[in-house]
């Protein structure tokens, strides 16, 4: 198997000095996607726009209507990752690592944002604790392999194959393949995700019941009533028109730049980067969020957050493919994982609770609470719920209560680092 090393850096400048290592690894997947031929692809905004009212048109289920059947899907597609120890370790003494999949919106970086000199890294915090963490980023997101037209981003770039793909990389960490990670292979693997990347990893141990050692769903509840506020409130646009620039790939900012040379803006761009080191182009079929407004309405909790962070959220967001979209709740009700669940959810989060967690109409305590139903076999189960926070966890001015919850909660599972 080979791989491309992308670095090796030793962060020392950050609330916990650690060494982590980007790294591109080929997954050889297959699995049964959707075709949802009755569906126009996305190619323009307002094919994005009709797309939203069709998914949340009361009295319809268009997933159902757009679906035409079923086909396999099967290759080897990149994934983008990042290995991280504590630098002061032993990294071969470190028996768990902890698996981060990332949610809508965003890439492997939500886990460890850099932002006021990561004082939001989820990853700092878990490696304080002595753990390993992988993230990545998912496939069709980031630097990992992408569709390539907007056929692909409807009816190949879907949940199911990329619950394939997190399955392929947590065998790698448990038989000690995974290249660049030195480690002969761990006996505890703990599924981390957010949003989506919850669903997947919920999708995954209801697959493979016994691939985990224990799963913290953030940003979860089994609770799809709130789903449309999220596609509304996003105003999907065509990425690559969104943000041309991180986006558009050469033609479109060749475009950008003839126009603001030709209407006399290079003055008024004069200082600033016009084509980022991040720009990664995307193909039509993909969508994101409109504009920082639409940002904060999917994310944050006014007024529990710095201003700056949404700003910073807005500049490297990440956007969905219509596929994604499409398979987005293709969750079985009945999960037969036997390990440990912690559900940790906002109590302002908006897709999974509506803006508020607790207002259930019912003697559940709390929305993802009802979560519990759906893991008859769990040996122990929480729903906890953080307060002032919307649905992305890592932005809130109490993130760090958060992830300490989470190392505390995992702790007394017995799923600790080391011994």
């Amino acid at each position: 198997m080979t791989f491309s090393l992308l670095s090796i850096a030793l962060l020392a400048g950050s609330a916990a000095a650690k060494q982590c290592t980007n790294f591109t690894v080929p997954v050889t997947i297959s699995a049964r996607t959707g075709v949802f031929g009755n569906s126009a692809t996305i190619d323009t905004s307002l094919d994005a726009t009709t797309f939203t009212q069709n998914m949340t048109r009361q009295g319809q289920n268009y997933t159902e209507l757009a679906f035409t059947g079923f086909r396999t899907t099967e290759g080897t597609y990149n994934i983008s990752a990042t290995y991280c120890v504590p630098s002061f370790s032993n990294a071969s003494g470190i028996h768990a690592v902890q698996l981060l999949t990332h949610g809508i919106g965003f890439d492997k970086s939500y886990w460890d944002l850099p932002y006021s000199n990561y004082n939001y890294s989820y990853t700092d915090n878990a490696l304080s604790h002595g753990y390993a963490t992988l993230a990545y980023d998912r496939l069709s997101i980031g630097e990992s392999s992408h569709a390539l037209n907007s056929t692909a981003a409807r009816d190949t770039f879907q949940s199911f194959l990329e619950v394939q793909a997190l399955r392929q990389l947590t065998l790698m960490l448990r038989n000690g393949s995974m290249p660049n990670v030195n480690h002969a292979g761990f006996s505890r693997i703990i599924h981390v995700g957010h949003s989506f990347g919850s669903a997947q990893t919920y999708s995954l141990v209801a697959l493979y019941p016994t691939i985990s050692d224990g799963i913290v769903l953030t940003g979860f509840s089994m609770n799809a009533s709130f789903v449309g506020y999220f596609a509304a409130g996003a105003n999907f646009q065509l990425a690559n028109l969104n943000q041309p620039l991180r986006f558009g790939g050469p033609n479109v900012i060749q475009g950008v730049n003839y126009l603001t040379q030709a209407y006399g803006l290079t003055d008024f761009y004069a200082g600033v980067q016009l084509i980022p080191n991040a720009s990664v182009p995307y193909a039509n079929g993909y969508v994101t969020n409109a504009n920082v407004g639409a940002l904060q309405y999917l994310f944050f909790l006014p007024p529990y957050f710095d201003m700056g962070i949404l700003y910073y959220a807005e500049q490297t967001k990440q956007p969905v493919t219509q596929g994604e979209l499409f398979t987005l709740g293709s969750l079985p009700m009945m999960n037969n994982f036997a390990g440990p669940v912690l559900v940790m959810t906002g109590d302002g989060d908006l897709p999974y609770c509506g803006g508020n967690c607790t207002a259930t109409g019912t003697s559940l305590p709390s929305i993802p609470a009802g979560v519990k139903m759906n893991f008859p076999n769990a040996s122990a189960f929480e729903a906890y719920i953080q307060p002032r926070t919307g649905h992305g966890l890592v932005f809130g001015y109490n993130a760090t209560a958060g992830f300490d919850y989470v190392a505390s909660w995992l702790s007394k599972h017995n799923l600790t680092a080391t011994g």
